[in-house]
């Protein structure tokens, strides 16, 4: 769920961060929290999300507030806040003593149109926080499309409880609150890294978390079990599947052979796969590599006869059967794991080595990655393995593999923090890529489906952080560095749930504002 908590910093109508807002973070009562989460489910199923601006707000943040409108010289936002009204007037119904917020059921917030992955808010017709009729839920002022917009977000509250406060469009509170007498004043602070890893903990399915500063571990553990049967605990070093974490080595890979002479970034992908269809012509390796080549996802069209577990010349056998592409290469993206299968072949046919095989001469064995592995049934077993679980119905089941486990060049790789804080080292300097494999590699080749991130040669690049998340059954990863800072944070779980990419950004938050 979207958020931008205004008043932990100056972007709000006080332009300073308020008393009590520590970190720009979203508190709500549980009950509250469920039913918000509904309506982002139901939104999402409409192309629309939810954008939140303040959830529980402690009464020291309210008495800030009053204290502010009681000062007549401080007049420096009226013009984006204000601009039609008195600042004595918006004690009378807009700023009071005691506000709801602090009763831990009330949230503002709007909503957002996404298309394509691009997120856009739609026109309420003012502004969060503008005081004066304007900002009326049913403001004759609005346009009817505003008015429409503002319907539609208290359709959307009120079918999971929520009433709006009639002179703010953008101020829901849950009917009845769960404690309608009560007001707190705790500080609206950032979770410990072990609150922020809580629910991993204990007798679940659990994770391995690292955190890396200046090359330094600075929060190496495990949580919770990475066998459930045998009650095995997580640690730093437990294997996991890697799932998609796998790509920047399997493009690591390419770029080797690249630095060798062996191969060329503008070669044909047909030069190394020639049986492919005519389709893919035009599909270079760089194109591949940046998931810009437009080829048909093979998980789409499994035939009904391969019910066996693929691997990746079953990937190429299918694709053979697929004269057609979704795009002409390079004018677009489309995430391809197809792709990195092809890939891993491609390695094998220019090495004369098996995937695995080179991985391990080239890449992990110099690192003193000794844990680290291309998983092949029959071959080397997986060090200290975690196995992967989902929540059905309540309860935690092994789902370790799935038809597409051993498809080793889009998600094969197991690892743990400790080998993976190797590789990390490697990625700062020429030790295994040269500067310019790695420029390649974490320079920006294409927008994605979400506006606020594109891509290299297997990695994701938001602002100054390069990183790539990893799900398949029973597992999910996340890798995320900030290179200018010297910080990377390691998530890796056996468990189909939660998401951990925006914990690892949590947990990184207190580096990240040093």
């Amino acid at each position: 769920m979207a958020q931008e908590i205004r008043y932990a910093g100056s972007e709000n109508f006080v332009g300073m961060p308020i008393d009590g807002y520590d970190a720009p973070r979203c508190y709500l009562l549980e009950p509250v929290a469920e039913a918000l989460r509904k309506v982002e489910e139901d939104l999402r199923r409409q192309d629309l999300r939810l954008k939140i601006f303040d959830c529980y707000r402690p009464t020291r943040a309210v008495a800030h507030f009053v204290r502010w409108a009681h000062d007549p010289d401080d007049q420096r936002n009226r013009a984006d806040y204000y601009p039609d009204m008195d600042k004595p007037d918006l004690l009378d119904g807009y700023i009071a003593p005691v506000s709801g917020h602090s009763r831990g059921a009330t949230v503002d917030l709007t909503l957002l149109q996404c298309d394509d992955g691009a997120c856009e808010p739609l026109d309420m017709g003012t502004g969060f926080d503008f005081f004066g009729p304007r900002a009326n839920t049913d403001s004759p002022l609005a346009t009817p499309a505003q008015r429409a917009n503002r319907e539609r977000l208290r359709e959307a509250m009120g079918r999971h409880g929520f009433a709006n406060y009639p002179m703010e469009w953008w101020h829901y509170t849950l009917q009845p609150e769960p404690s309608p007498t009560l007001m707190y004043d705790i500080p609206v602070s950032r979770p410990t890294t072990d609150q922020l890893m809580a629910r991993y903990d204990g007798d679940v399915p659990g994770a391995s978390l690292l955190v890396l500063k200046d090359g330094v571990p600075v929060v190496r553990r495990g949580y919770g079990r990475s066998d459930l049967e045998h009650g095995i605990e997580a640690g730093p070093a437990t294997d996991y599947r890697l799932a998609s974490v796998t790509k920047q080595f399997t493009a690591a890979a390419i770029l080797l052979l690249a630095q060798d002479g062996t191969l060329d970034l503008d070669d044909p992908l047909r030069q190394w796969l020639p049986s492919l269809p005519a389709a893919t012509d035009g599909i270079t390796l760089h194109q591949v590599l940046s998931h810009t080549s437009g080829l048909i996802d093979y998980e789409d069209v499994i035939p009904e006869t391969m019910t066996a577990q693929l691997h990746d010349a079953d990937v190429l056998r299918i694709l053979e059967g697929q004269d057609r592409t979704y795009f002409e290469p390079g004018t677009n993206y489309r995430y391809s794991n197809s792709g990195y299968a092809l890939l891993a072949l491609i390695v094998e046919r220019a090495s004369g080595q098996g995937f695995p095989a080179f991985l391990r001469e080239r890449i992990f064995l110099p690192l003193g990655m000794h844990d680290t592995l291309a998983y092949v049934q029959g071959g080397p077993e997986v060090p200290h393995r975690a196995f992967g679980y989902s929540r059905i119905d309540g309860d935690w089941t092994r789902t370790d593999q799935s038809q597409t486990s051993a498809v080793l060049g889009d998600g094969g790789i197991y690892s743990s923090i400790d080998d993976l804080a190797r590789w990390d080292a490697a990625l700062y300097d020429d030790r295994l890529l040269s500067d310019e494999s790695r420029r390649l590699a974490f320079t920006a080749v294409t927008p994605t489906d979400d506006s606020a991130v594109e891509y290299g040669y297997g990695w994701r690049i938001t602002g100054d952080s390069l990183w790539h998340s990893g799900e398949t059954m029973g597992f999910r990863n996340v890798i995320v560095r900030w290179p200018q800072r010297r910080l990377t944070v390691i998530l890796l779980s056996n468990r189909n749930d939660p998401e951990p990419y925006r914990t690892a950004l949590e947990i990184a938050g207190p580096w990240l504002t040093d």
